[in-house]
């Protein structure tokens, strides 16, 4: 029975593309899910240091007639949060106490101008950025959210009388949101005096929807946060006004569990992401809060994830990324993920499909092999009632 159990599970994984992934050749596109499966999602690019971004081309000292790439070459040390913007990515690294501003169209690779003086930057986590622009960054040695504006100069800090420690930011027109990992509540400041309002996430008379070291969060433009917390291994989805809507996962092993759950984004879909550090994959749901896949499990020539942290899902400069991807694969949204350890430490895929696939034919045909599995079962189960 256990058996028959697991072959529905499977038969499920096919239909919503988390299939078991197969190993691929290093010479051609990474999908996912693996072939025989129709692909989803495509690994685009991986990104180490400024040379995968500038160009290859190396130096040659006259005096020991040696390539000085490296001295030149950006590298991170620990990335950790990830925010893109058009055609801008930004990384903090907790380490280096930095935050790479990245134009992969324009081959650039630069660090924040802004991120000294007042606006200097010691523990940078995560960040994000708003509709025109300005850069937000929660600094947990610091204790302050430091804005930027769209050209990396400094603007203010928020937090600067509040003892908290906060490892990521949301915003929107009038609010700044603190996820402060001390006090494991959203702390919610007014935008323009940077006045502390309320907290949030400490008042469901379930247990279970309150927050619990939190760790990462996101903010849709319908006003609903999701944010991912290590204690219970759980996703907390809340409104503005801190009621909980509901709550995706436990800590398992399983589809739709997750060990270590570290930072998570939404795409103009509804559909959601969530990156697990100890499973080194992300694992997307739809609105309803149904698992349809997983991707980046280690193993792979390239688009394994490596202690995954960070996350972001954007369908801005998509002409750019389009060029990146196979001829008859469309893509509809680009996923960044930062890795804090490995080659690539920002994986980038791009969310689409094969072009000219009945896509609605394959899943119809294998939701009908899951309903005979199941009636299969059934009939199994009362013939063996009857004996």
């Amino acid at each position: 029975m256990r058996y028959i159990w697991l072959l529905s599970v499977i038969l499920f994984a096919l239909l919503s593309g988390c299939a078991p992934q197969a190993k691929v050749k290093s010479d051609g596109p990474v999908f996912f899910p693996s072939a025989p499966n129709p692909p989803r999602i495509q690994f685009l690019l991986g990104v180490g240091n400024s040379r995968d971004v500038e160009g290859n081309e190396t130096e040659v000292s006259l005096f020991s007639m040696n390539a000085v790439e490296n001295e030149k070459a950006k590298h991170f040390i620990k990335p950790y949060g990830i925010a893109a913007y058009q055609e801008k990515i930004y990384v903090s690294d907790t380490l280096a106490g930095k935050v790479a501003v990245i134009n992969l169209a324009e081959k650039s690779f630069e660090w924040l101008k802004g991120a000294y003086g007042p606006g200097k930057l010691k523990k940078p986590i995560n960040l994000t950025v708003d509709k025109q622009g300005n850069l937000f960054v929660a600094d947990s040695i610091r204790k302050k959210i430091v804005a930027y504006d769209n050209d990396g100069n400094f603007l203010k800090v928020y937090g600067e009388a509040y003892d908290m420690v906060p490892v990521d930011v949301a915003v929107d027109a009038r609010r700044v949101y603190v996820l402060d990992r001390s006090r494991s509540k959203i702390l919610v400041f007014n935008r323009r005096d940077g006045e502390l309002i309320e907290g949030l996430g400490q008042d469901s008379e379930d247990p279970v929807g309150n927050l619990s070291l939190p760790t990462n969060m996101t903010l849709t433009d319908k006003g609903i946060f999701y944010v991912t917390n290590i204690a219970s291994g759980r996703i907390v989805k809340l409104d503005r006004d801190g009621h909980v809507l509901n709550t995706v996962g436990k800590m398992g092993d399983g589809f739709g569990q997750f060990g270590r759950p570290k930072g998570v984004a939404t795409d103009s879909q509804n559909r959601f992401y969530v990156v697990d550090s100890a499973h080194q994959n992300v694992q997307l749901f739809d609105e309803n809060d149904r698992l349809l896949m997983f991707f980046g499990d280690p193993g792979l020539p390239s688009g394994s994830m490596n202690i995954p942290a960070g996350i972001t899902v954007t369908d801005g400069a998509l002409p750019y990324y389009q060029q990146l991807a196979a001829p008859d694969f469309e893509i509809e949204q680009v996923i960044l993920v930062v890795n804090q350890v490995g080659k690539d430490k920002v994986g980038i895929y791009g969310l689409g499909k094969r072009k000219n696939f009945d896509y609605e034919a394959y899943y119809k045909e294998s939701q009908e092999l899951l309903r005979k599995a199941d009636e299969s079962r059934a009939k199994r189960e009362a013939e063996m009632k009857k004996k």
